[in-house]
């Protein structure tokens, strides 16, 4: 009596596992479709398409291999009559696995390599350079003054005071822009940000741009991209930077051509 009841329980659960996967699979679908990526802002719209390809494939993929764990748990549960069995290798199944696992992923491989490469592209030579220092918890920015030429910095000279670290006798930095948590972009118009931390490891992200890029202490790493919607957008830190990562976030605004050139304008006289 008790061994009927335990196989019952062990049928019931082998029914109420299959059932659950099922669950799983239906409501990851309905978030899936509830939610989107944030709107493109810029050129790399080609991550995009690379990511909804990965995306459908890794998709349809979980769901044939859920929905076929929860077929066999539900078909294959305990019962009186019936005994286990298994086999234990098929070199054509692995064969197969191998080669369609193949060629599914060399395609995708390739195709990542090849946007890798375009997103790592020199700048061209008419790109408009920023610069983002991150340190817990803003961003500061600055930009180049009328004479076109960024001041010098070390790592040495990061006060209170000095918080971009500016070598006071480089005359260059006179007249250069400093914004905090702020930063204006012109649209349709190349931008090269060059990126360094004041105290340990950020991370720039711009999801409508498609951007990330970790920022190094001691190291200057920089990203570039072309904004091509005007709008206002958010700068967040997407590494863990300690109690206060939360509000480590700034904000782009992109503007036409006009509009970018009379906001430069007041800062260098404001500055």
């Amino acid at each position: 009596m008790a061994e009927n009841t335990e196989a019952n329980r062990d049928a019931k659960h082998g029914m109420a596992l299959g059932l659950t996967l099922w669950a799983i699979i239906v409501i990851s679908v309905a978030f899936f479709f509830k939610y989107d990526v944030p709107e493109l802002a810029s050129d790399r719209g080609s991550q995009d398409t690379i990511y909804y390809v990965i995306l459908g494939i890794t998709g349809v993929a979980y769901i044939l291999v859920q929905g076929v764990l929860g077929f066999y748990v539900w078909k294959y549960r305990h019962r009186d009559d019936e005994e286990g069995s298994y086999w234990h290798e098929s070199h054509k199944m692995e064969l197969l696995w191998t080669i369609g696992t193949t060629v599914v992923l060399v395609p995708i491989v390739a195709w990542g390599l090849v946007l890798w490469e375009d997103v790592k592209a020199a700048p061209p030579t008419d790109v408009l350079t920023i610069e983002a220092v991150g340190a817990q918890f803003q961003w500061d920015m600055r930009y180049p003054g009328p004479d076109g030429t960024f001041g010098a910095w070390r790592p040495e000279l990061y006060t209170l005071e000095n918080y971009m670290g500016l070598d006071p006798d480089d005359a260059a930095g006179a007249d250069d822009i400093m914004m905090t948590n702020q930063m204006v972009l012109p649209v349709d118009t190349p931008v090269r940000i060059l990126l360094r931390s004041r105290d340990l490891q950020h991370a720039f992200f711009l999801p409508n741009f498609r951007v990330k890029q970790d920022l190094m202490p001691g190291i200057e790493t920089s990203v570039w991209f072309t904004p091509t919607k005007i709008g206002e957008y958010e700068i967040a830190c997407a590494e863990l930077c300690g109690l206060g990562h939360y509000r480590m976030r700034a904000f782009l605004s992109v503007r036409s051509q006009a509009d970018y050139e009379t906001w430069l304008s007041e800062q260098s006289a404001a500055n």
